[in-house]
């Protein structure tokens, strides 16, 4: 049988809150980068919110939670899931945009194409 590495010690309940906490945190600096349309800083900051996902979710089985903790986590779930579809919504809005842009530039190419044929 393999032996845990060292790295991956077992989280404690207030470290899996923590960790909630941290996602919350994410997310709300992923909302406000969609809001301010700085598509750099969203994709940095998804990539540390999934690192935080997996390191949860890898953890997060083996600890039992109080029920204090698991309001706690439905509370900061919701708010993280509240945030996450907005971010959608936007994100999705912002594809359809641009593709209405790119539609609009072939027109006009095969328009500028044809007068010059």
């Amino acid at each position: 049988m393999a032996s845990r590495p060292p790295h991956s010690a077992k989280m404690t309940a207030t470290e899996v809150i923590m960790s909630y906490r941290t996602l919350l945190q994410h997310s709300t600096k992923m909302l406000d980068s969609v809001r301010n349309e700085d598509w750099g800083a969203l994709i940095e900051l998804e990539i540390e919110y999934v690192r935080e996902v997996e390191r949860l979710s890898q953890a997060e089985a083996e600890v039992t939670l109080t029920e204090a903790e698991q309001l706690e986590k439905y509370t900061l779930l919701s708010t993280i899931m509240a945030q996450d579809r907005e971010i959608r919504e936007t994100l999705v809005a912002r594809r359809t945009m641009l593709e209405q842009a790119l539609l609009s530039l072939n027109t006009k190419q095969k328009l500028e194409d044809s007068y010059r044929n």
